[in-house]
Parts: C-alpha cells; sequence; structure tokens
C-alpha cells in the first residue's frame, strides 16, 4: 500500500488576490486591444429602457 500524500499548506490569502490582479491586469489590456482592432464591431448601449420594451408582448386594456 502506498503513503498518505502529506497536507499541502493554503496559500495566503495575499498570494491569491496578487495572482487575481494580474488576471485583471491582463484582462483589461486583452479587452482594450480588441475594441481598439478594426475588426471589433460598434458596441451597443447598455440601457434598460430598450430591453424593458423588448420584453413587453401583451399590453393589457
Amino acid at each position: 500500500m502506498s503513503k498518505k500524500p502529506t497536507p499541502k499548506k493554503r496559500l495566503s490569502k495575499d498570494r491569491g488576490r496578487r495572482r487575481h490582479s494580474v488576471y485583471i491586469g491582463k484582462e483589461v489590456v486583452r479587452l482594450k486591444n480588441f475594441a481598439a482592432s478594426p475588426y471589433a464591431g460598434p458596441a451597443s448601449m447598455k440601457g434598460r429602457s430598450g430591453k424593458a420594451l423588448k420584453k413587453i408582448t401583451k399590453v393589457k386594456a
């Protein structure tokens, strides 16, 4: 029978945050580059008014 694996130490919270901030930084750069590319389409407005009108199917009298 093989030995049990030794329990690993948890990462400190700081390391997890730092890793997340590095990911966010790279994601921001990626999205900015994507938005600046000639192949990116025009961004649609993110308003709730148009969305509300699309969802109305019946008008109660």
